[in-house]
């Protein structure tokens, strides 16, 4: 349908006539205003005489730290200053008198003007009571300009202790002189420095961490516009040094960070020092005084064709680098010819393009200590450059490395060195490595897994201990993965002297514990091992890669059998089964020595493969209600016919044999997992097990003790709970199903034995009868409730944006990959049977478990809804209740044998189901086609329109006049005339 509009009378377009005349009329005008106006203040944005901090974006929740930089921007208006050629423009920058405010730097371009500022504080008026006037700077501006902003930086003193306020104040000269037009404050709150600080990238990273200094908006040399370099200035020397905490991935800048105090710089967290950008040609962090650097990361990031060297020493003094990662950059430390040493313990440095270490050849004394470190897959060839100034004893430099081709130039003695690399700290940077004090009262360390302690008569001194871990040929120092290997029950230890004893111990006591599972408590509890009453058993073992004084491994209380032993016995080992502990006790005769061994000597317990023997990865017990169950597992079964389990009600002795004759399931290459459950007992009692186990030549073996107390079982409360819901009442929809299930499921089932099952009188029964027929009764009623709400959008107002000043977009670089933190080595493990079980970390294989069989249901039909009633559909099928976790009961004629085969039969339920939906949401109609707004408004409303637009004149014209009054608008017309009349 066509609509035409209507004609309009000559008095009817007379309003509208008027009206755009009106408008053109505005529109003349405001443009004769913009071109009045001086070329440079055109599309510029003034902002109002303040302050802001521009970088950090804020303080930390604590305040700002004393010694942190702050970059702040001026932002000013101007009113009446004379014109050049004089300088007429002030800028004054005052501070807290407490502060002791320094390091100022004042950006020399106007930010909206782009005129040049000179220093000078000539025109700036006394500072306010408590401030100090901290500097300024002046220019000389054209006339016109509206205002102007300038960013400054400066540092807090490292003694302020309070808050307070930055002032800057703005004076022009004008006919009466210079006269201060404006001034502004920003508010700082300020805490004092400590002796312990932080370091963090923001704010928000410091959390409740305090003092802590985060990244300023400047990268200058020295590292100034960090965090890092403003806690290593803050702290007051020559009292003690500083302890610097870095939290989370705290990124530093181009240039490299001075550390040029004796601090302590060390990681919280795992934290990591690392970089984003591309300037790559100056190191990380520059070290010139004796520092400390511990437990820290440090790559160069975002650094690729060109790395960075990590750390770069030249220093007179010592410096320390301990427990650290050291990965992926140029050379990981550097260092220059200088007086200082250089000692690095605990570190894993790996990954980089260059040397390890370098160390620059020169005059100067300072020598490379280096133990106890990862040092491999760095560049090809040597890892290490010592330049004759260096001893890098106890080392790991890869496996099949020959020392001699990985080290140039740096003192070694052969045979120190570490046959495994030394474990990586979890969650942390370095390895698992630590250097003790031995004194006369036994002290554990690595987790309560070795003690040590000297003799009485003895003084006390230094001790490393390195761990290797355990549950891989990787693990194993020089021999991993070779036939014969061991299964370890510890983890694999260096242990060694520190270089700086010169008087061996006439007595050193080494604790071993072997607990780390339960089948190694079995097996070396057993009469194989520590119950054989021969020391030589005891399967705490020790390797010489030196002297060949051992054949591979040897216990520690046997006769050394190496070709080097040269008729050496061995020492005192024992073995106590309450603290489950081997103590080895080290003497200067016999081997492992004090003398000649504490150098160099690998440790662990562990078991070896025997003509006749049983290894355990798992001996329990489970109480029951009268009963015990008792399960094991084993590794390997050689030359074993069987089993008996034993009990008694002593620990001590009284076994007596509980179980018929068990035969072994196992072979001499493979385990497999009993269980015997121990019926009639008296619950509260305890009882204490063994197995007896029986060779292929009819001797007996025993292996440990285990206990347990059988007891009731504790009733367990059942919560019922009814949940009431609540929903709208329109719409409504409505389900209701009544299933009537027919289930017939028929199972043959013929699981394989994993082991063989005892009470007091056995009874095997392979066939069992189950019945299973559920009947399913589903009502729901669902009430779903669907809410359209419309929201308008609302018209975006356009907000002019200052001038932003430049700051650094620090975001999460995209770290390097995770490092591989063991090399790889591919041995074929001794022992391994195809289609076992993978090991576990204790290098057994997993436990074998029984299986459940449970009959397969099918339920046909789904249940359907309506399109569009709101229900999701196929959301899932109903699930038969199945009491307390256990499978269902299979049917009557459900059979189960034993030949390891399970036939289920195919079972169906048939059940109908309903639903209805009603109510919809009901829309409002579409509105049909309006009269024309126009017309109809300005028929009806003319006058009100026709004075809106006078009033809009008036404002104009008011506007107009206060901005020529104050010089601000000028009209040509007007000023040819004043000229003329003058």
């Amino acid at each position: 349908m066509n609509h035409t509009s209507p004609t309009l009378s000559p008095a009817q377009r007379r309003p509208l006539q008027s009206a755009g005349i009106i408008r053109r009329v505005l529109a003349v005008l405001a443009v004769f205003f913009i071109l009045s106006l001086p070329q440079s203040t055109r599309a510029q944005t003034i902002q109002s005489t303040s302050l802001t901090l521009q970088a950090p974006a804020a303080c930390p929740p604590a305040g700002c730290a004393a010694g942190q930089t702050l970059n702040v921007r001026a932002s000013f208006d101007l009113t009446a200053y004379l014109p050049p050629p004089d300088a007429n423009v002030q800028l004054c920058i005052y501070t807290p008198i407490n502060w002791s405010a320094t390091d100022l730097r004042i950006g020399l371009t106007g930010g909206v003007t782009g005129n040049p500022y000179q220093m000078g504080i000539t025109n700036c008026s006394a500072p306010p009571t408590g401030y100090n006037l901290l500097g300024g700077v002046q220019t000389t501006l054209a006339v016109g300009a509206f205002g102007d902003w300038l960013d400054f930086s400066f540092r807090i003193g490292n003694t302020a202790t309070a808050g307070g306020s930055v002032l800057t104040r703005v004076l022009e000269r004008t006919a009466g002189g210079w006269q201060q037009t404006s001034q502004a404050f920003l508010g700082i709150s300020v805490t004092a420095t400590a002796d312990v600080v932080y370091v963090a990238n923001d704010a928000a990273a410091c959390g409740a961490s305090s003092p802590c200094y985060i990244n300023s908006g400047e990268d200058l040399p020295g590292g100034l516009g960090t965090g890092l370099k403003d806690a290593i200035d803050s702290h007051p020397l020559p009292g003690q040094p500083a302890t610097i905490l870095i939290t989370g991935n705290y990124l530093i800048k181009n240039n490299a960070v001075l550390v040029d105090k004796p601090h302590i710089i060390q990681g919280v967290n795992d934290a990591r020092i690392t970089y984003l950008g591309t300037f790559c040609s100056q190191p990380m962090l520059r070290i010139t005084a004796g520092a400390t650097l511990r437990d820290l990361t440090i790559n160069d990031g975002t650094c690729s064709s060109t790395s960075r060297s990590l750390v770069q020493v030249e220093s007179p003094q010592t410096v320390s680098l301990i427990s650290n990662d050291l990965t992926g950059g140029q050379d990981a430390v550097r260092i220059l010819d200088n007086n200082g040493d250089v000692i690095l313990q605990f570190n894993h440095i790996t990954g980089n393009s260059g040397y390890a270490i370098w160390r620059e050849a020169g005059a100067g004394s300072g020598k490379v200590q280096a133990v106890a470190n990862n040092f491999y897959a760095n560049r090809s060839g040597f890892q290490v450059e010592c330049s004759n100034k260096g001893r890098v004893d106890h080392n790991f430099w890869g496996f099949g490395v020959d020392p001699l081709t990985a080290i140039s130039q740096c003192t070694f003695t052969v045979g120190k060195r570490l046959g495994a690399p030394a474990l990586p700290r979890s969650n942390a940077p370095g390895v698992t490595a630590e250097k003790v004090t031995v004194t006369s009262t036994k002290t554990y360390t690595s987790d309560g897994k070795v003690a040590f302690q000297h003799a009485p008569s003895d003084s006390d001194f230094d001790l490393f201990i390195v761990n290797h871990g355990s549950g891989s040929p990787d693990n194993v120092p020089f021999t991993g993965g070779m036939p014969g290997s061991l299964t370890a029950c510890s983890n694999y230890y260096d242990i060694f002297l520190a270089s700086d004893v010169t008087l061996p111990p006439s007595l050193l006591d080494l604790f071993f514990r072997y607990d780390s599972s339960t089948g190694c408590t079995a097996t070396i509890e057993s009469t194989a091992y520590c119950g054989s009453n021969d020391p030589a058993l005891i399967p705490l073992w020790w390797y010489d890669p030196a002297a060949n004084i051992t054949d591979g491994w040897d216990t520690t209380a046997q006769n050394p059998a190496g070709s080097g032993a040269a008729g050496a016995t061995g020492q005192t080992t024992v073995c106590n089964p309450v603290l489950k502990e081997i103590q080895v006790s080290i003497d200067s005769s016999g081997r492992p020595n004090s003398t000649d061994d504490l150098n160099f000597t690998p440790f662990v317990v562990g078991l070896l493969p025997l003509p006749s023997s049983v290894i355990f990865s798992q001996f329990t017990a489970i109480a029951g209600n009268t009963q015990a169950a008792v399960q094991w597992t084993t590794v390997s079964e050689v030359n074993t016919s069987g089993f008996y389990l034993l009990r008694s009600q002593s620990e001590s002795g009284g076994f007596s044999r509980v179980s018929p004759f068990i035969p072994r399931r196992g072979s001499g290459i493979g385990g497999a997992f009993y269980e015997v459950v121990d019926s009639g007992l008296t619950n509260g009692t305890t009882y204490y097990y063994r197995l007896e186990i029986i060779s292929t030549t009819q001797e007996s073996s025993f292996s440990g003790v285990i206990r347990v107390v059988p007891q009731q079982a504790t009733p367990t409360s059942t919560v019922t709970s009814t949940p009431t819901p609540s929903s709208s009442p329109t719409p409504t929809a409505t389900a209701t199903s009544t299933p009537t299930p027919t289930d017939t499921a028929t199972s043959s089932a013929t699981p394989t034995a994993t082991g063989t099952q005892f009470t007091s009188t056995p009874t095997v029964s392979p066939t069992a009868t189950l019945t299973l027929t559920p009947t399913i009764t589903l009502t729901g009623t669902i009430t779903p409730t669907r809410t359209i709400t419309l929201t308008l959008i609302p018209t975006r107002t356009r907000t002019r944006t200052p001038v932003i000043y430049p700051t650094v977009d620090y975001r999460s670089p995209t770290l390097p990959p995770t490092r591989t933190r063991f090399p790889t080595r591919t041995f074929t493990p001794f022992g391994g049977t195809p289609g076992t079980g993978a090991p576990t970390l204790e290098g057994y294989p997993a436990p074998q478990g029984t299986g459940s069989i449970t009959p397969n249901l099918t339920t046909s039909p789904q249940p359907t809804f309506p399109p569009g009633s709101g229900y999701p559909i196929g959301e899932g099928t109903p699930t038969l209740p199945t009491g307390e976790g256990y499978p269902p009961p299979p049917e009557p004629n459900e059979t189960r044998s034993t030949s390891g085969v399970e036939t289920p039969s195919p079972q169906s339920t048939a059940w109908t189901a309903t639903a209805s939906a009603t109510g919809s949401p009901t829309l409002p109609p579409p509105e049909g086609p309006k009269p024309p707004l126009a017309i109809s408004f300005m028929k009806e409303y003319w006058q009100y329109f026709l004075g809106a637009l006078i009033a809009e004149i008036l404002i104009v014209a008011a506007a107009g006049f206060y901005l020529y009054r104050k010089g601000l608008l000028r009209f040509p017309l007007l000023r040819n005339k004043n000229q003329a009349d003058q």
